[in-house]
């Protein structure tokens, strides 16, 4: 590795659109759980989620919490917990509403789902009733990061295959970071990756990031998209 190589931890968010739809089995009756079907759904590779796993899932909560109480239930449930998992507050943004979640990943089955909400139950974490949805949300996720920086503004996410980030030198509106990506995609010679907005909260100052879920080894793919990002945000902003 190279010696100017370094390992980040850090928190921030991830904030993405995502098509997602109520579970009707397998959950505590009369709670609303959500899942996104398709998580990187601008990526069609070979390397995406078992298809057989529980992919992200949403327990939507009655009430907002913050990110440190949930972190904590979440370090008590672990203790009495077997199986793995991740749990991190967020927000789904619908049209008309919108609702407190915990996301969680890694579990997998989903016969170990009503389990894992009891536990939150009795940590005194209020689940929402069920509801039907079948639609697209903005969703905005708290979570921790352990990145590897790559070179100067690009990172190697060090818990997930596939990810890395890259720094922007602003913030976007989401309509315009979607026109952008999708602007990207229609002028790039191979389109096959996916794309989430992003912050790390850092010591110096916070940081804009762009997540990139793409195939390993395309390290010029990702300096190209990294380039059409800043020079669209130029322009647009000169």
């Amino acid at each position: 590795m190279n010696q100017d190589q370094k390992i980040i931890e850090t928190v921030g968010y991830i904030k993405k659109e995502q098509k997602l739809t109520t579970i009707e089995n397998n959950i505590i009756p009369n709670t609303l759980v959500l899942e996104s079907i398709h998580p990187f759904s601008g990526f069609h590779g070979t390397n995406l989620p078992e298809d057989s796993k529980p992919r992200s899932l949403f327990l939507v909560l009655s009430k907002d919490y913050d990110f440190e109480e949930i972190a904590r239930i979440t370090k008590k449930i672990k203790k009495d917990f077997k199986y793995d998992f991740n749990a991190s507050i967020g927000k789904i943004h619908f049209k008309t509403s919108s609702y407190t979640c915990i996301r969680i990943k890694y579990l997998k089955s989903f016969i170990f789902l009503p389990e894992l909400q009891s536990l939150f139950q009795e940590n005194g974490v209020k689940l929402a009733n069920k509801k039907t949805f079948d639609k697209t949300g903005l969703i905005i996720i708290n979570k921790n990061f352990i990145v590897k920086e790559l070179e100067e503004g690009s990172y190697d996410d060090l818990e997930e295959d596939s990810k890395f980030y890259i720094e922007l030198p602003r913030d976007l509106p989401w309509d315009t970071f979607k026109e952008f990506t999708l602007n990207i995609k229609n002028n790039i010679d191979n389109s096959d990756f996916d794309a989430a907005q992003g912050v790390f909260y850092r010591k110096r100052e916070i940081v804009e990031v762009v997540r990139l879920y793409i195939c390993e080894g395309q390290m010029d793919k990702i300096k190209t998209i990294q380039k059409l990002y800043k020079d669209m945000i130029q322009k647009k902003y000169k």
